[in-house]
């Protein structure tokens, strides 16, 4: 048995040679099949090792994902999603105080104003937190969805009659609690969907549309209330914020990389919202630059809001220049600001950025020292608001550059990761003084006259101007092309 087991374990082996030496043309090739590949395998790498022209395949090495740059045409929907915002903000909040004035005593419509301005101060810096978690997208998004939602509601309600003084006041708390998510979002998107060296032309741009929507919204508001009533106004609105969700859904919003942001790699989200916010102010008062701009804005705004607001019709009252002053001082102002961001798209100052915002900060300060010295002049009522409307576009031309480069400076010189905080705080600083100003402007236009509420602001905003000539931070500011901090 051994033999037999002996010679069937030769056969095989006999039988694998000879398989693994036929050709493999042949029509009987079939079993040795392994074998002669085995075969053929170790000859070729014989000669390959020994021959001089041997190619070597080159080693591929695994490269980054490429990030996707902002495309033009996602600013192109942003200012256009942006445009129908503020449009429908100006018939909302005209159609509301219309409604408030005829039902309701002028203190109670102070009152509701209240409601509207202090839920968003509250919610600012919380609102700036969500905005770096989540991105401004789906921030505005929500926003403008929950700004519709409360213009359809307002619609229905002023047209079943129900337009009681509780219920008008729950509308404006609800629209101050998401402009206080709203404003942060808006001022962080311009990060998202432009290259650094594009901000300067893109703040520009906004700057036309921020200045160049109460030109539309407030008399479409008030062409809509006489023709039509509240219902119509407060549904053009909702239209309005609908179409703004619409062109932010089609907007492409570009984050930065995780490594490019933050670091460190940790996650903000992980901290709660009140240690976030600590942390955006932490970095404002450490940053000189940052530091500098929220103060000037501070004091900007406290100088400036109650003058043009309220400063300007009672001036026309004074002086006699009727409804046509008002609109003559604001129009000059806003023409102003506008002419002056279409230029700066055009023209945009690099290396000596922070010199004409300072300058332009000047013109602001001397357009309203001029418009309370304007009765000084001793013309007749005419000449007098022709004049008042040159002083006006003086302040406009002065709002455009200092608000334009500023704006910039803040996107491009804040860390991404808490660039909603920091426009959080910007945008706090500006409306906080607001109630006291208002006030102010009333007290001393009382006392003393109108002139003198637009003296004290324009030197109030005279120390925002030496600050800002003062400081390197803002004079040396040189914009585009700085890098974005890590």
């Amino acid at each position: 048995m051994s033999r037999s087991v002996a010679t069937d374990t030769a056969t095989v082996g006999v039988g694998r040679r000879t398989a693994a030496t036929r050709d493999p043309g042949s029509p009987r090739w079939g079993p040795g099949t392994n074998g002669a590949r085995l075969v053929a395998r170790r000859t070729e790498k014989t000669r390959s090792v020994g021959s001089p022209t041997r190619s070597v395949r080159p080693e591929r090495r695994p490269t980054a994902p490429r990030r996707a740059l902002p495309r033009p045409r996602d600013s192109g929907w942003w200012l256009f999603g942006y445009a129908h915002s503020l449009v429908g903000d100006q018939i909302f909040y005209v159609a509301l105080t219309w409604v408030a004035v005829t039902i309701m005593s002028p203190a109670e419509v102070g009152l509701v104003l209240v409601l509207g301005s202090l839920p968003r101060a509250v919610v600012l810096l919380a609102g700036g937190v969500f905005v770096d978690r989540i991105g401004p997208k789906r921030v505005i998004i929500v926003s403008d969805v929950l700004r519709t939602l409360v213009m359809v509601a307002a619609a229905v309600l002023s047209g079943i009659g129900a337009n009681g003084t509780l219920l008008i006041g729950a509308l404006a708390a609800v629209f101050g609690v998401v402009d206080g998510f709203f404003l942060p979002a808006v001022g962080a998107a311009p990060a998202f969907v432009a290259t650094l060296e594009a901000q300067t032309r893109l703040q520009a741009l906004r700057t036309v549309v921020y200045r160049g929507a109460p030109m539309v919204g407030a008399p479409l508001a008030s062409a809509l209330l006489v023709a039509y009533g509240a219902v119509a106004a407060f549904g053009v609105a909702a239209f309005m914020f609908a179409a703004s969700v619409v062109a932010l859904a089609l907007t492409r919003m570009t984050r930065p990389r995780p490594e490019e942001d933050d670091p460190s790699g940790s996650a903000g989200s992980a901290q709660g919202v009140v240690a976030e916010i600590r942390d955006g102010l932490r970095l404002v008062s450490r940053d000189r630059r940052l530091l500098v701009t929220v103060v000037v804005l501070a004091v900007l705004d406290f100088g400036f809001a109650g003058p043009m607001t309220a400063g300007v019709p009672l001036l026309a009252a004074e002086r006699g220049w009727g409804a046509g002053g008002i609109g003559w001082v604001l129009g000059g102002f806003g023409v102003g600001a506008v002419v002056t961001a279409v230029l700066l798209t055009w023209r945009r100052p690099t290396v000596r950025a922070g010199v004409v915002a300072a300058t332009g900060l000047t013109l602001m300060s001397l357009g309203l020292l001029a418009l309370g010295l304007v009765d000084l002049a001793g013309l007749a009522p005419g000449d007098e608001v022709v004049l008042a409307g040159v002083c006006g576009a003086l302040a406009g031309v002065g709002t455009g550059l200092f608000g334009t480069l500023i704006n910039a400076s803040l996107v491009i010189s804040t860390p991404v990761r808490q660039l909603g905080r920091v426009m959080a705080v910007a945008a706090l600083a500006g409306y906080v003084g607001d109630p006291v100003s208002f006030s102010l402007t009333g007290i001393t236009s009382q006392v003393l006259g109108a002139s003198s509420a637009f003296l004290f602001g324009g030197g109030f905003i005279m120390v925002a101007v030496v600050i800002t000539w003062v400081s390197p931070a803002i004079r040396t500011l040189a914009l585009p092309g700085t890098e974005r901090r890590a």
